[in-house]
């Protein structure tokens, strides 16, 4: 015992340092290509961040690509230990995110950002949407900028332009209001959409400023609708087995890149990246609309029996009416 004692002293005189903190890499699966503006932007330096936090202990290893699941599936995936990290579009996963469908309601918000700022709100007011992410570890959480109506031929400026078009929708919240507005709704994933349009399978979609240039659209498209028509949710989310196998000062260090500070910066992606494509799409001869206040109204009259079905679907579970509520007054102000 003396020995050893000694040893121990021995070392502290010296200056000895004590063991370095064992490395950890961290497997982060998206659905987009590796040179997706996201990638690129946000969840490179997402994990340049972490790597730094963490003083180089924890790495995060990006495969992009749906390399290790099906869009569809990553929740579920991470959830269950396929992979560490992942992030999705919560409408990728119809049905799973009840309570988070809130915020894709249709005309409620302007820009990503306050979006954003008002699905935290909710989620810290709301046990019920805190508990749809239970089972993982919750890094982020955020939404697009509002989506616009974009269609092959003609223009939409008023319920009448959109009977009988096959529009593409997002998500099961989008593919009923479209219902509602006359159109019928098509489910297709982004990579599809430039084939969709060129085989006539779709007349037009919805989708935010920033995409129509990404996906190689602008010479399909003759015109576009500003109507704020919806934002879509996202997440961020860590196995928790995996996040619980961390230490304390790991996990204090991650969340301090990551909660309400990545989700705003996110956030600020987006509504920047629209902002910039706006004046490229017109430039590409895209005939840009805006609804009128009264046809606006037109409009968010006719999907407002989406509004309360969902709060009928869901009043059993939540308070449903409460949230929708509660969403309004925060996006007012």
């Amino acid at each position: 015992m003396a020995t050893l004692a000694c040893c121990v002293l021995a070392a502290a005189c010296s200056g000895a340092s004590s063991p370095a903190p064992e490395t950890v890499t961290l497997s982060f699966g998206h659905p987009f290509p590796s040179d997706h503006a996201l990638q690129l932007q946000e969840f490179e330096q997402w994990a340049q961040d972490v790597h730094s936090a963490t003083g180089g202990a924890v790495t995060v290893e990006i495969h992009p690509d749906e390399t290790l699941s099906p869009a569809a599936e990553t929740y579920q995936n991470v959830a269950a230990g396929g992979q560490d990290i992942g992030w999705g579009i919560q409408g990728y996963s119809p049905g799973l995110f009840p309570v988070t469908d809130v915020i894709e309601m249709p005309f409620v918000f302007t820009s990503a950002v306050e979006a954003t700022k008002v699905l935290w709100e909710l989620h810290n007011g709301f046990p019920s949407l805190r508990d749809e992410y239970s089972d993982v570890k919750l890094l982020g959480l955020w939404a697009t900028s509002p989506a616009d109506l974009w269609l092959a031929q003609g223009s939409a400026t008023t319920l009448d332009d959109l009977e009988g078009l096959a529009i593409r929708a997002t998500g099961p919240v989008q593919a009923k209001w479209i219902t509602e507005l006359g159109a019928a709704p098509v489910s297709m994933a982004a990579p599809d959409l430039r084939e969709g349009l060129q085989s006539n399978e779709i007349d037009g979609l919805l989708t935010v400023k920033a995409a129509i240039p990404r996906y190689g659209l602008t010479d399909l498209l003759e015109s576009g609708t500003e109507c704020g028509c919806y934002v879509a949710a996202s997440f961020l989310v860590m196995n928790i087995d995996r996040w619980n196998s961390l230490s304390e000062d790991q996990r204090a260090a991650i969340d301090e890149v990551s909660g309400r500070e990545l989700s705003h910066a996110a956030a600020t992606f987006y509504d920047n990246a629209d902002a910039a494509a706006a004046p490229r799409n017109v430039e590409a001869g895209i005939a840009m609309a805006r609804l009128g206040d009264a046809e606006l109204d037109r409009w968010r009259e006719a999907a407002r029996s989406v509004v309360e079905d969902w709060i009928a679907v869901n009043a059993a579970d939540f308070d449903a009416r409460a949230m929708y509520e509660r969403m309004l007054e925060l996006a007012a102000g």
